[in-house]
């Protein structure tokens, strides 16, 4: 895959997501020497292309080691935590319908942690976002939260049953629909 236009900056400790209405890959902010807010497509349709979004509205600050999930439904990527010399625990959110734009969440509930090196996954049965485990820079959690996407989101700690992995960071995790599960690895 050798794809036209000019690539972003080379970089770690960013996020991306796939916007699969329109078959590309957003990626956003990571670390180049200095924490980036910056925001880049790849298409994959015909002839793989990179171009830089310029999104409207507040942008979040720069970070690395956030996540992040495409949301079909509400046709927006959503971001969590990551590091910016602290540890965060706020969601943006970058709508694609119309003009691109970026708007900071307010969910509900009790937000977890700040935290960098997590993982999360869409869940398209519930429509929520399943946070799992990370780092603070002292403390490695093995803890599960959900964002539910409706109308008002809000935070829920989630408590499943069964043995619960250890705690780690620098994971990775895909959602499994034919279970209707979270799968991890490493860390």
């Amino acid at each position: 895959l050798v794809p036209t236009g000019t690539p972003p900056a080379a970089r770690t400790g960013h996020c991306a997501g796939y916007d699969s209405a329109r078959d590309r890959i957003v990626v956003f902010g990571g670390n180049t020497g200095g924490l980036l807010r910056d925001v880049w497509v790849l298409t994959l349709t015909g002839t793989p292309a990179w171009t830089q979004l310029s999104p409207a509205g507040t942008l979040p600050a720069g970070r690395q080691n956030a996540s992040a999930i495409y949301d079909p439904v509400g046709d927006r990527m959503l971001v969590f935590g990551g590091n910016t010399g602290s540890y965060l625990n706020d969601v943006w959110s970058l709508g694609f319908s119309g003009t691109p734009t970026w708007t900071h969440l307010a969910p509900g509930g009790t937000a977890p942690a700040g935290r960098a090196l997590h993982t999360a996954v869409y869940d398209p049965v519930r429509q929520r976002m399943v946070v799992f485990a990370g780092w603070n820079g002292t403390t490695y959690y093995n803890d599960a939260w959900e964002l539910t996407l409706g109308a008002t989101p809000a935070w829920n700690a989630l408590a499943p049953t069964g043995t619960p992995p250890l705690a780690r960071s620098g994971h990775v995790a895909v959602y499994d629909a034919g279970h209707d599960r979270m799968v991890i690895h490493g860390g």
